[in-house]
């Protein structure tokens, strides 16, 4: 059986977000370096800088039909019509995102621009 498909698309800011020491920002970077070109992973990030045609309001997941809506409070599930519509909402940010060695590339200057 193939591994499962697995997409993450992160906005710019969040690689740049100190919540946590920077030598631990500095792991997480360079471990999300280790996703970029895995066959079963899908990978971008929403690029400071480009215009979007769809505002990222809050975090959520999109589990085949289910889209798990992430707030302060709590989460929130939601199924059908209001899932397709988290569906259609990433598939639009997936239009603006830069991949691969793009995605590689701010990723590092993330990393480098970390405080020693």
């Amino acid at each position: 059986m193939p591994p499962p498909r697995v997409e993450f698309l992160l906005a710019e800011p969040v690689l740049r977000w100190l919540l946590c020491p920077p030598e631990v920002m500095r792991g997480q970077l360079d471990r999300l370096q280790t996703v970029v070109g895995v066959p079963n992973i899908r990978f971008g990030i929403l690029p400071l800088g480009v215009q979007l045609a769809t505002t990222p309001q809050n975090s959520f997941q999109m589990y085949d039909d289910v889209a798990i809506v992430e707030t302060f409070v709590g989460e929130t599930i939601h199924r059908d019509d209001e899932a397709a519509a988290y569906a259609k909402a990433i598939e639009r940010l997936w239009k603006e995102a830069v991949t691969g060695e793009d995605a590689r590339r701010l990723i590092v200057r993330a990393a480098q621009d970390l405080p020693s």
